[in-house]
């Protein structure tokens, strides 16, 4: 891969992550501090509080983390892109999850998840379940796309990227690269 797709890829899979940690942010900040503020008077009724704005939010420092520690050499491309591809993975792995498992349901005793208008989308398969999801809430659908689009891109810098390829390796790539042009 010549050094302009990689920095174009590079530059890419930065704002996607960006995007999905500026989103995560936007979405769990305000609840936190809400959430925060009332956390006393939730677990005195016995109520737990939704878990996600406090995830949202460690989740969006991790991500905005991640080029910090890159520019500082606190971590390297190829731990990096590892990383960031776990990351992306394992967001939309909780979605899946959270959806299929009732909306946080298994957090209280007794309390199953509500269901639409349409008679409860709950009971079909999480695949069903999951494109309903996708196809009814326009944010989370794009959010998701998003982190699908970052996973794929750090995969393929993960695999291409000439920075952290070995020597041998690097030096194959380059000399195809150089004798197609």
């Amino acid at each position: 891969m010549d050094r302009r797709t990689t920095k174009l890829l590079r530059g890419t899979a930065a704002a996607l992550v960006f995007a999905t940690a500026a989103f995560h942010l936007w979405w769990g900040l305000p609840r936190s501090i809400i959430y925060a503020q009332a956390i006393e008077g939730l677990f005195g009724r016995g109520l737990p509080p939704d878990p996600r704005p406090f995830l949202f939010v460690a989740f969006a420092a991790v991500l905005l983390a991640g080029p910090y520690l890159i520019t500082r050499g606190v971590i390297g491309l190829r731990n990096a892109y590892i990383a960031g591809t776990l990351l992306m993975v394992a967001s939309i792995a909780a979605w899946v999850f959270w959806h299929a498992t009732g909306h946080g349901a298994f957090l209280v005793d007794g309390f199953s998840a509500p269901s639409s208008g349409s008679g409860g989308h709950h009971g079909g398969s999480t695949a069903l379940l999951i494109l309903d999801h996708f196809n009814t809430e326009p944010t989370e659908s794009a959010i998701k796309t998003l982190e699908a689009l970052a996973a794929a891109i750090l995969v393929t810098l993960l695999w291409k990227d000439p920075a952290i390829m070995p020597g041998e390796r690097r030096d194959s790539v380059e000399s195809s690269t150089s004798s197609e042009s």
